[in-house]
């Protein structure tokens, strides 16, 4: 089963067809029908997993994950991945995505030329608006706030930059994950997250941006009044590159994607306590420096 992810071609295999329908639900905004060689492949089998907590593991190019729900290895050198997969997600998608797909693919593709930004990612017009800071900062409940005013979302936590041929800033559609003090009446459930407990907001298709060829970069500090002051490409990629655990383990191509994005400067956005007058406040003061 072929999708099209951040612009590259993904085949899932398995030998279980009702294993690969999973798959496909998980995955169903990316399916792909183009032919050729693919550039990231996954094989998945069913198989009973060994109890025990979630463990992930990188050294060098390869990943292995551990878990109740699976276990699996990815090469990036090879761009190929396999998993074994508990039968029990065979009843539930978004599970098989969330502790078991989306470790090995993410992986893969952030080592095909998307190296991760921690930032979350909204859309002003046709420009990528990529909102930098750390855990804790903001993000996310900025950008649903930025949802909940109608603008296109790339992430809440991870953008995707591609440099070659040319500058691509790709989202992957995931929920939104704010503090539970936070959450609207529409969230399901909470999970954890960075060791955070946090609740899970759906990104709707309709509201998700999946790329963007223009972006600028705002960095986030917590204040007391709104306030956006220009930065200089230096200070701009100072505060891109750094790095928090998760986002340290591809050092040199992170610089130099934070090095392209801050090339023409940036801003610093200084919070208020409301999320929403800070996104009102940053589409008013962007557009009048467009």
């Amino acid at each position: 089963m072929r999708f099209n992810f951040l612009g590259l071609s993904v085949d899932f295999t398995s030998s279980e067809a009702v294993l690969l329908e999973t798959v496909g639900r998980a995955y169903a905004d990316w399916r792909d029908e183009t032919r050729g060689a693919a550039r990231i492949e996954i094989q998945l089998t069913l198989g009973e997993v060994e109890a025990g907590a979630e463990d992930i593991q990188v050294k060098g190019s390869r990943l292995t994950l551990r878990g109740d729900d699976g276990a699996g290895e990815a090469e990036a050198a090879t761009g190929k991945a396999w998993a074994v997969v508990a039968p029990r997600l065979l009843e539930d998608p978004a599970a098989l995505a969330a502790r078991v797909t989306d470790t090995l693919l993410l992986f893969l593709l952030s080592r095909s030329e998307r190296t991760p930004l921690h930032a979350a990612g909204i859309m002003l017009g046709d420009t990528a608006v990529a909102l930098a800071g750390p855990s804790g900062s903001g993000k996310s409940t900025l950008a649903l706030a930025a949802m909940q005013r109608g603008l296109p979302i790339l992430s809440d936590d991870t953008l995707y930059i591609q440099l070659r041929p040319s500058l691509k800033v790709w989202g992957f559609r995931r929920p939104l994950h704010v503090f539970p003090k936070d959450a609207p009446r529409f969230t399901q459930g909470t999970r954890l997250r960075g060791g955070k407990l946090k609740a899970v907001a759906p990104l709707p298709l309709e509201a998700f941006a999946p790329v963007a060829e223009r972006a600028v970069v705002v960095l986030l500090e917590r204040g007391e009044i709104l306030a956006l002051t220009r930065l200089d490409a230096e200070a701009t990629a100072a505060g891109l590159s750094r790095l928090e655990p998760g986002f340290d383990l591809m050092p040199q191509e992170s610089a130099l994607a934070a090095r392209v994005l801050a090339a023409g400067g940036g801003w610093r956005l200084t919070l208020s306590r409301d999320p929403g007058a800070a996104i009102d406040f940053l589409r008013e003061r962007l557009a009048a420096e467009a």
